[in-house]
């Protein structure tokens, strides 16, 4: 992030899409790039309050990197300096503090004396799901019993996506069973629990990063168990990682390196918005199923598709121009377009969703009022479109990929590239 304009185009569309606050990752707490980087973004989140006093305004938080930087003593002086800031996000009159890992590296008894610096202790609620040593262990009583002094709660990561090997029982829903018991187990130890949902993660940076956890519906089915589990706090992940594939928001060329560039150029993912939307009003209306999910108030529908333009045929061995091949987990992976719609009330009867691959109609279902979630397996190489068709023939919404499926690796730039086009239905 080079300038203001760009913390306050993020800010701006984050708002509008109801969330609350960006949890900043924070690697490197003394780097001039971070230090200006906050400083715009806690200039434009105190510029989107209705007025100077006001407590309506878009919050930030920190998420302590630790895999990154295992000492946490570092990041004091930058708690220090914006956790009392007005643009600060706060629970229970509280700063809000997060991490990404950190519990393998030290031992509980290192954190209480960090958090103890601050004038007002944190709501403290770390990812430490490498509390074992491995990151994706699940949080026990044991775990509480061993860290509870030193938190409010914890946040799941590794649960956002199925595991490898495990995704073709996951391809119409993610049940969620992982975070249901990690949250089961904060709520036995009178601590929150913040459940993360993601769209699905895919890497090729380099010989160690260079895999992919299957997506297909899987944001879609997260959001619905999200409503069902109630989670004290939900986080999406994320707003702009374009390493991982699993960004929602803008990626700005300026901040990403030439490895991440070629992966997501032309992989805009704003669609997604479209598809989130609707759930996080459920979600702050109380809503407890998918029931509670429908467009906003004036729209005749909201909702996007998304498919993968590389064939799973294509890309085998390392004969991809930076002699990858395929990421691990490629077996995981479905030649589908996934599509999440959702419909009014009075849709019943009235509106067909038709799926069409390569130039032919492949899939139409008859859509219902509220979500619509369907995968099509089996298509083609060529143009991707969704339309949404009346009973008398009218097309009442569309969307077409810019990037058509191919079944070679010249068709994505010589690249295994495993992101998914995203498009919204307009």
């Amino acid at each position: 992030m080079n300038d203001l304009s760009r913390a306050v185009a993020d800010i701006t569309q984050a708002q509008a899409l109801g969330l609350d606050a960006f949890a900043l990752n924070v690697q490197h707490p003394d780097a001039s790039w971070t230090l200006s980087s906050l400083e715009y973004l806690f200039s434009a989140a105190a510029s989107s309050a209705s007025s100077p006093s006001a407590d309506d305004g878009f919050k930030l938080f920190f998420s302590l990197d630790m895999a990154a930087n295992p000492d946490p003593a570092t990041f004091a002086p930058l708690l220090r300096q914006y956790t009392s800031h007005p643009a600060y996000y706060t629970h229970l009159n509280r700063p809000f503090l997060s991490t990404f890992r950190g519990a393998a590296h030290l031992s509980p008894s290192a954190w209480p004396p960090l958090l103890s610096t601050f004038p007002v202790p944190p709501f403290f609620v770390p990812n430490f799901d490498d509390w074992t040593g491995a990151p994706g262990a699940a949080y026990t009583a044991e775990f509480f019993a061993r860290f509870g002094p030193a938190l409010d709660g914890a946040m799941g990561w590794e649960t956002a996506w199925p595991h490898a090997g495990t995704a073709a029982a996951n391809d119409s829903q993610y049940a969620a069973a992982d975070d249901a018991a990690n949250l089961a187990a904060a709520r036995a130890a009178a601590k929150a629990y913040m459940m993360p949902v993601s769209s699905f993660q895919s890497k090729h940076m380099a010989w160690d990063q260079n895999w992919y956890r299957r997506g297909g519906l899987n944001l879609p089915a997260r959001l619905a168990a999200a409503l069902v589990l109630q989670p004290d706090f939900v986080e999406l992940l994320t707003w702009n990682d374009a390493g991982e594939g699993h960004y929602l928001g803008n990626v700005w060329p300026e901040a990403i390196t030439p490895e991440a560039a070629e992966l997501v150029h032309d992989y805009d993912h704003a669609g997604w918005q479209a598809v989130v939307g609707p759930f996080v009003r459920a979600l702050k209306a109380g809503g407890r199923d998918v029931t509670a999910v429908y467009p906003a108030q004036g729209k005749a529908f909201e909702g996007a598709f998304w498919y993968r333009p590389l064939l799973k045929q294509a890309g085998g061995g390392g004969n991809d121009r930076q002699g990858m091949g395929k990421p691990r987990g490629w077996e995981d992976a479905k030649d589908a377009v996934n599509l999440a719609v959702v419909l009014p009330g009075e849709t019943a009867g009235r509106v067909a969703i038709e799926v069409w691959s390569g130039g032919s109609v492949v899939a139409s279902f008859p859509g219902v009022p509220g979500l619509n979630v369907h995968q099509v397996e089996g298509i083609r190489v060529g143009e991707q479109t969704v339309r949404l068709v009346g009973t008398d023939g009218e097309v009442l919404g569309h969307g077409a990929g810019g990037l058509h499926v191919t079944d070679n690796l010249g068709g994505t730039g010589g690249i295994c590239n495993y992101n998914y086009q995203v498009v919204e239905i307009v």
